[in-house]
């Protein structure tokens, strides 16, 4: 095994021990710990500034299971600073299932917090420097529209509806950007409270009524039986709502209708949109919640195509799930939340 593990050690970075049943180490190729009066891993564990690390390996030990993982900090004495760590510990164990030793491998992973660094500073900008300047825009496009500084010919006002939409398309492409790396690096955290998804839904389709007006498209909103109030985090599933009555319309042809049914039974409640467009086959609606897919032959939109890709993420997010699937002449997408 330790000539084994030698060769291994070769091809990688990482350090990696393996100990007998006590812990004792028996290989070590000191990729990172080079002292050698580490005899235990034990020892090791002196080499991280983290607390009751100690107690974990041993109640790890004491335990049924097999592998144990800790997120660490290691004392680097030759350099004089700190680096992150990967910990993995796993039991190896004979036929008769007798665990007859440990592998421990210790993974640098310093550039993987640079990363994540470097995605919390983009998130950042996304947040602030791009939303915010285009928020402001949008506000004062809208009071010019409505008068408010003099009343506007009807040639200009074309030309700063489609500013403001434009402006409105930037905010969403942004909102979809900033769902996906906030799912990435761990920074999306729900903030769940009773609120009921009929109201919710009639709100927004009261919202996107001016983009429906484009196509001259109409929403006909059937609600079957006593539909309870859901647990859920109202912004996150506004945006699921809105990319999917936006994909029904980008999806559905001019004067067309898009329906929205809501039902429930003792467990779910169930929302579809659904537009008759035209119907996908059936391969691309198996992957059609998947990251950077786009699916609209009919248009040839060209984008991040996120939209779908982060409603999955947000019903998931809820315990929730989602699917689409055909029916006649056009495309029902529901997604379904716990009660």
């Amino acid at each position: 095994m330790q000539e084994v593990v030698l060769h291994i050690s070769k091809y990688n970075n990482n350090e990696i021990i393996i100990t007998d049943d006590k812990f004792n180490i028996i290989f070590q190729n000191s990729k990172y710990i080079t002292d050698k009066t580490q005899y235990t891993l034990f020892d090791i564990a002196d080499c991280f500034l983290n607390e009751n690390i100690r107690i974990n390996i041993e109640n790890f030990k004491n335990s049924e299971k097999n592998h144990l993982y800790l997120k660490l900090i290691m004392n680097d004495n030759n350099d004089i600073q700190n680096i992150p760590v990967d910990l993995h510990i796993t039991k190896i164990r004979n036929k008769k299932n007798k665990i007859k030793g440990y592998s421990v491998i210790i993974q640098d992973i310093t550039q993987e917090v640079k990363n994540k660094i470097q995605k919390e500073t983009f998130i950042d900008i996304i947040s602030h420097d791009l939303k915010n300047p285009m928020r402001a825009n949008i506000q004062i496009l809208e009071l010019i529209m409505n008068n408010k500084f003099g009343k506007v010919e009807n040639r200009l006002k074309t030309v700063l509806e489609e500013l403001l939409n434009s402006c409105k398309f930037m905010t969403y492409m942004a909102d979809n950007l900033l769902i996906k790396y906030k799912n990435e690096i761990d920074l999306y955290e729900l903030q769940k409270e009773e609120y009921s998804i009929v109201d919710l839904i009639k709100e927004r389709c009261n919202k996107l009524m001016k983009i429906l007006d484009k196509k001259n498209q109409t929403i006909e909103l059937a609600v079957k039986g006593d539909i309870q109030p859901v647990k859920m985090d109202k912004d996150e599933i506004t945006k699921v709502i809105n990319n999917l009555i936006i994909n029904a319309s980008e999806q559905s042809a001019k004067n067309a209708k898009i329906y929205i049914n809501i039902e429930n039974d003792t467990e779910n409640i169930s929302v579809s949109f659904i537009d008759y467009g035209y119907n996908q086959h059936n391969e691309n609606l198996s992957g059609i919640f998947e990251e950077y897919l786009t699916c609209s032959n009919k248009f040839r939109k060209v984008g991040f195509s996120l939209e779908l890709y982060n409603c999955r993420k947000i019903i998931e997010a809820h315990d929730g799930h989602i699917y689409a699937s055909n029916v006649e002449n056009g495309t029902s997408i529901t997604f379904c939340l716990p009660l």
